[in-house]
């Protein structure tokens, strides 16, 4: 009997010290879906835009991370950005067609080369994710790095103002490498 009760005691103490771990929403790449929409939100609400641009939905762009996309959708499509509603698109390989205010993408070499001059001199926040051995990409605003086994993000400021976007100094404080 006693052995049973420690038994039952070690699998729930497991249980527990495992959180959950079938729980998807707690899967590691989850995680990092978690901290990437994190930040993608604070973009949004911390930095600005032309006037131009502040009319329909507040659009984030996303293409090749449906964790992401899936998490930002679920925590944060009922909130707005200044009077804009915020409003997730989801976008495949191939296609990055409508305007949005953030895009954010995982592809690399030449296909991030097109998605980015696709975007150029417009007011998109470029917002990608390279391998860490490569340079942060020509034309993106924003890419994030990890450091510490943490993520972080590095600011392209220059490109950033040749869009006409204002990154404000919450963000710039918070980036990396500047």
């Amino acid at each position: 009997m006693v052995v049973g009760i420690v038994v039952f005691i070690t699998i729930l103490g497991l249980a527990w010290i495992q959180g959950g771990q079938g729980d998807p929403k707690l899967d590691e790449a989850d995680t990092i879906a978690i901290t990437k929409a994190s930040f993608l939100f604070q973009f949004a609400k911390s930095n600005d835009w032309p006037q131009a641009t502040k009319v329909g939905a507040f659009k984030i762009g996303i293409q090749g991370n449906r964790a992401l996309y899936n998490y930002l959708v679920e925590k944060y499509s009922s909130q707005s950005i200044g009077s804009q509603m915020l409003e997730m698109v989801w976008y495949d390989e191939e296609e990055v067609g409508e305007f949005v205010h953030i895009l954010y993408t995982e592809s690399e070499g030449e296909l991030l080369a097109e998605i980015i001059s696709s975007t150029e001199n417009k007011p998109i926040m470029v917002v990608t994710s390279v391998s860490e051995d490569v340079q942060m990409p020509d034309g993106a605003v924003m890419n994030f790095v990890i450091q510490a086994n943490r993520i972080r993000y590095e600011l392209d400021m220059e490109n950033a103002l040749s869009r006409g976007l204002i990154v404000g100094n919450r963000i710039l404080s918070w980036a990396v490498r500047k």
